[in-house]
């Protein structure tokens, strides 16, 4: 990596202002401090306040940890929002990376971990853990948390997507839908898509309006399908991946999804729950959303796999919990300790309840009675069996950006193959990648 990690995360327009550059120099560890009672005092940030369940959730478990670990350990706990402009959650852990006052412990999204590893922000924690702890957790939160052949975050919720149906629309067309086992391919997507296609109905819809990380999120798994990805194995290089065979082949298909009237460039909003379309491509958040809609009756199908002889490739991935760099190193065992507890089966489950999310570890799956039949018995599938995680690149946030950039330039009417090559040159251009 040539430029440093502040500029390509400002690339990614991710609001990092001031991490250094590989291998740039961080401020001080803290100090140890000890409480009243004698135990050692450690601080967590995290990105989530308690307006949310999810911040109640994170509120509710630090207090557990502290009742179980007194007079040993006493963590104080910051709940910082993301929104607004600066004091946001990540303008604070940027601030305090590059002028110091990280806490011992705070959240970091799964897609940023090879940026604050890279930095030193954020350092490994797989001595803390024994191997069969960390085979409890789904196989992609071990593969998210790892840079460089060493794990540094466990989360305690993870993500999935789907494909959501109406079955009332299935059914009327005779359409038989795809089971976790048997994913559909591109070309049986395409082909109910049709069939479901009316003049006041989109067949699908998939967010192709989207110019953020939902772009990615969502299509690269049917490059991952192909056996390639957007980047090399190292993070570093998208020449010959991005503008690939595999990635022509997956725009080529969104182009023509979207001309042919199955998908529409521009959807509604809630198009699927107001029946203006036959499917959706969406995230595990959608059930949520969808109790807001009862009279809509809909199923759950697998993510799609390119073709007969792929894979079949999941999304996955969000929020974990890091060690931060400037971490005192009497308090690193204890700040590990609370990593651990916040990723605790219990936490895992509650997660579910807080917030909708799946759980990141085999354990609490069976602890969650929804996610032992349909339909999100498809999303635990998948997360034990197909997920991928996105790249863990220092470079990813730019990557992600140009990719979801080509997609709209494919949609407005910019050939395939130029339009990649176009994002490649753009990528070279903001990491200094030749």
């Amino acid at each position: 990596m040539k430029k440093s990690v502040v500029s390509l995360l400002l690339a990614g327009s991710l609001a990092v202002s001031a991490i250094a550059g590989c291998g740039g120099s961080q401020s001080a560890p803290t100090q140890a401090e000890t409480a009243a009672d004698g135990s050692m005092e450690l601080t967590i940030w995290v990105h989530e306040t308690e307006s949310s369940d999810e911040g109640k959730l994170y509120a509710r478990l630090v207090e557990e940890f502290n009742q179980k670990y007194a007079g040993k350990y006493h963590a104080n706990l910051s709940q910082i929002a993301r929104s607004g402009d600066a004091g946001g959650y990540d303008d604070k852990i940027n601030a305090a990376i590059s002028n110091g006052g990280l806490p011992d412990v705070f959240t970091v999204d799964g897609v940023t971990v090879a940026q604050y590893a890279d930095a030193g922000a954020i350092i490994p924690i797989d001595q803390y853990f024994t191997s069969e702890e960390l085979s409890d957790f789904n196989p992609s939160i071990i593969q998210q948390g790892t840079y460089d052949g060493k794990l540094y975050t466990l989360g305690a919720m993870d993500s999935s997507v789907g494909i959501f149906y109406n079955k009332d629309m299935f059914q009327a067309a005779g359409i038989t839908p795809a089971t976790a086992e048997n994913p559909w391919t591109l070309e049986e997507l395409t082909d109910a898509a049709r069939k479901l296609t009316t003049d006041d109905c989109f067949g699908i819809t998939m967010s192709l309006d989207a110019k953020d990380e939902t772009i990615i999120y969502f299509f690269l798994p049917l490059i991952q399908s192909q056996g390639s990805n957007i980047v090399s194995d190292d993070g570093l290089i998208t020449d010959g991946y991005m503008n690939g065979e595999a990635a022509v082949n997956v725009l080529t298909w969104i182009k023509d999804m979207a001309d042919n009237g199955y998908a529409s460039a521009t959807p509604a909003e809630n198009s699927f729950e107001l029946k203006q379309a036959a499917m959706a491509l969406t995230g595990a958040w959608e059930p949520a959303n969808l109790a807001k809609f009862p009279d809509v009756n809909w199923g759950l199908m697998p993510m799609a796999k390119y073709d007969s002889n792929s894979k079949a490739v999941s999304a996955c991935g969000s929020w974990t919990f890091a060690v931060s760099g400037q971490c005192a190193e009497e308090k690193k065992e204890g700040a590990a300790e609370l990593v651990r507890f916040m990723t605790s089966t219990e936490a895992a489950a509650g997660m579910f309840a807080a917030n909708s999310m799946p759980p990141s570890r085999q354990s609490a799956f069976s602890q969650i009675a929804q996610f032992g039949e349909e339909p999100l018995s498809v999303f635990q599938y998948q997360l034990t069996n197909t997920a991928q995680a996105r790249p863990v690149s220092v470079n990813y946030a730019v990557a992600s950006n140009q990719f979801a950039t080509a997609v709209q330039n494919v949609l407005t009417g910019m050939d395939v193959k130029e339009a990649l090559d176009q994002a490649v040159t753009q990528y070279n251009f903001q990491t200094d990648t030749e």
